[in-house]
């Protein structure tokens, strides 16, 4: 009995065991043998003249599209306050420009700044020598109005000295002659 009942498994083996085919190999086999076809039906259309004519119409087409649907675009931002890319755009370019500008003005100023820092330094030093030159000039003034003064006070002192010479000889038209004076006294003076 052993026997009967292996026997019979294997009969069952045997009909379970059919075999399956290989869908991956099929599919292989499916689409090598039509890739021939479809590119001899391909290169037949692209090199066909009607096919050219199609890609033709279709280019005038889109682009006769997109010119209607950009002057729509425009027409409908014109009517209405929204900003375009281009806008945008122009004023980020007119906002690059004028922070340069911003720039450009703030470095001019701080330098013109400095100099102008530094002029008023150099004039607050001349300034300083200016006073101090014309308080030497005052000094050297004075003391040439002291020796002036005291010049004059001897001239003066010595043209009265003369002028009593002469009335007391009595008022001559003769002129005086004057005494000689030692060298000491001509040093003093």
């Amino acid at each position: 009995m052993p026997e009967e009942s292996s026997a019979k498994q294997k009969q069952a083996e045997a009909k379970t065991n059919v075999s399956m085919p290989d869908i991956v190999e099929l599919w292989k086999e499916l689409y090598f043998n039509a890739e021939e076809s479809w590119a001899d039906a391909t290169k037949e259309l692209i090199t066909s003249k009607g096919f050219i004519q199609v890609l033709d119409q279709i280019r005038d087409q889109y682009l006769s599209f997109h010119k209607v649907s950009q002057q729509n675009i425009d027409q409908y931002l014109e009517a209405n306050p929204l900003p375009s890319k281009k806008d945008i755009a122009r004023i980020a370019e007119l906002i690059i420009g004028l922070e340069d500008k911003v720039d450009n003005f703030d470095l001019n100023f701080s330098n013109n700044i400095l100099k102008i820092t530094s002029s008023m330094i150099k004039l607050v030093e001349f300034q300083e020598l200016m006073k101090q030159e014309i308080a030497e000039l005052k000094q050297q003034t004075a003391s040439i109005n002291k020796k002036l003064d005291t010049i004059n006070r001897k001239l003066n002192v010595k043209t009265r000295s003369q002028d009593n010479i002469t009335e007391v000889k009595g008022g001559d038209d003769k002129p005086v002659t004057k005494p000689k004076r030692s060298k000491k006294k001509d040093s003093e003076s």
